[in-house]
């Protein structure tokens, strides 16, 4: 069934696409492949071939009419007049404001990583060759950019964009236009080689831009400028990925004692610490005939989880250990100390529940297939899509819960092999960027993100609640710097946390120097992006 559901979505994507084809005869030059990189789309509207590169690469071949594509597919401008209403869905039209945006036919190069280190792919999420629907959604969106506004989007692939774009910034050269990087949301901000993207002139209060992850990075310079110098938008998916979350296994829920209807309670806002323990509690069996609840021992477990979910049990809570107010960072675990410490005295409460076990990775999948637990949590690519395999399985999607119904909303952790984007300053014509990376934001939103959450919820979930849940996860995530930046803040919480030990008054006042003294971790980072001059 699950199949099914995937060649399913695929096909509707790949019949979307064939409908909107079209062709014209404002043929333009292609553009000539460099090394690693393969042009994904096209201002013309004729079919291209692909073939492989002696590098392993996959360039793009040129149709009759001298044009290239990525896939051999192409669009159309639906055009209205005045007496006729327009019925472009979101995202298949121009946005507004950009009507008279004509590329003249750029291409406009984004360097991804190859994902060879650690399996993490940014490179898909700009273009793919596969037949998935989230692929197929990525190829249409540049498919439809292309025709829309005269431009072409073509993949730079990397073992490590960042690097390959500062040499390029460093030696005078330029093709990268765009990237995407790992683990560097300090380093693109202070090394000087990145613009403020606020001078770009792109409205970060659009709804396509992670708004926490703008409000959180966007701080104001000595000169009190506004500066950000990565972004986050709907064309992020291993940012989506990456979100750190809860799964439930359904049989295992319908087989308890328990009555709570749980997608409900999570949306009246009452899906609570408590209420996710009373669960746990009432869904576990010990089997074994001993007194210790193990998965290996044939036990059903309430929660199942890898030592990475103390990070997600207190970041639950909203309160971060720096947190950025009036574009100024601050190290709250000082500031809200009291408060700090209600959440980790509840975050290792939960943690030391008899009916929880920490699992290795490779452990969690089979334990959940197997029904040995009501709970589990990974990040969304780990917890599910290694379970799309297993069939008659049948899982729903949960955020995490609050610490308590008075908490304003959900909040999640995204893991720092995240992927955010910045633009490196050997770009020339930044106004030109700009209105690129908003309509790629733009169409991404309604094209890729519609595409992969139906792919996660249907094809891995197969519910439409796990759907609205999964909005609501996508939009509580949080970036606190004191992770994402000063990773070493988090993993003392993290350890507090499995090792029962509640010190955090004391650690907050011993590390309160190293965090906002002189010399310390925000003033450095501060005088980084004073430093600049973009």
């Amino acid at each position: 069934m699950k199949r099914f559901l995937a060649l399913t979505l695929a096909l509707l994507m790949v019949l979307s696409v064939c409908m909107l084809a079209g062709c014209n005869n404002n043929n333009q030059p292609s553009t000539s492949d460099t090394s690693k990189k393969t042009e994904t789309s096209s201002t013309s509207g004729t079919t291209a071939s692909t073939k492989g590169n002696d590098d392993g690469t996959t360039t793009a071949s040129q149709g009759d009419d001298g044009t290239t594509t990525g896939n051999g597919d192409s669009i159309t401008e639906t055009t209205t007049t005045e007496d006729t209403a327009d019925t472009t869905p979101p995202g298949y039209g121009k946005l507004a404001g950009f009507e008279d945006v004509d590329f003249g036919g750029k291409t406009f190069v984004i360097a991804g990583d190859d994902g060879e280190s650690d399996g993490f792919n940014s490179c898909e999420e700009i273009y793919s060759e596969e037949a998935d629907a989230i692929s197929v959604a990525v190829r249409e969106r540049n498919l439809i950019m292309s025709q829309l506004y005269n431009c072409n989007i073509e993949l730079h692939t990397s073992d490590n964009p960042y690097t390959a774009a500062m040499n390029e910034v460093t030696s005078n050269q330029h093709t990268i236009d765009f990237y995407n990087h790992q683990h560097g949301v300090a380093n693109t901000a202070t090394s000087g080689n990145n613009y403020n993207l606020y001078t770009l002139g792109i409205d970060f209060s659009n709804e396509w831009w992670d708004q926490q992850y703008v409000e959180t990075n966007t701080l104001r310079n000595a000169s009190g400028m506004d500066t950000l110098y990565s972004c986050i938008g709907d064309f992020s998916l291993i940012s989506y990925a990456c979100t750190h979350t809860l799964i439930f296994n359904k049989d295992v829920y319908e087989n308890s004692p328990i009555n709570d209807n749980v997608y409900e309670l999570v949306k009246n806002k009452q899906w609570t610490m408590d209420k996710f323990m009373e669960m746990c509690k009432a869904a576990a069996k010990e089997t074994s005939g001993n007194t210790t609840l193990k998965t290996s021992e044939g036990d059903i477990l309430g929660w199942i989880r890898t030592g990475h979910a103390t990070h997600g049990l207190h970041v639950a809570s909203a309160l971060s250990i720096i947190e950025t107010r009036d574009k100024a960072l601050y190290f709250e675990a000082v500031n809200n100390t009291a408060q700090w410490t209600t959440v980790i005295d509840k975050a290792i409460e939960v943690w030391s529940m008899p009916e929880g076990e920490t699992l290795g990775y490779s452990s969690i999948p089979a334990a959940v297939a197997g029904g040995y637990t009501l709970f589990s949590s990974e990040i969304l690519n780990s917890s599910l899509r290694k379970l799309k395999d297993y069939e008659n399985l049948r899982v729903g999607l949960l955020p995490y819960p609050m610490y308590s119904e008075s908490q304003e909303n959900y909040a999640h952790y995204v893991d720092n092999h995240l992927y955010a984007y910045s633009v490196p300053t050997s770009v020339s014509e930044i106004d030109e960027m700009g209105k690129f990376i908003e309509l790629f934001g733009y169409h991404s939103k309604y094209i890729v993100r519609t595409a992969w959450i139906d792919t996660y919820a249907y094809e891995y979930c197969s519910d439409p609640e796990s759907a609205e849940m999964l909005d609501i996860i996508l939009d509580t995530r949080t970036y606190d710097p004191g992770y994402l930046m000063f990773s070493v803040l988090e993993g003392d919480l993290s350890q507090m946390i499995s090792s029962g030990q509640n010190n955090i008054a004391k650690w907050a006042e011993r590390k309160a120097n190293t965090v906002t003294g002189a010399g310390g971790y925000i003033e450095n980072h501060m005088n980084g992006i004073n430093d600049n001059e973009t």
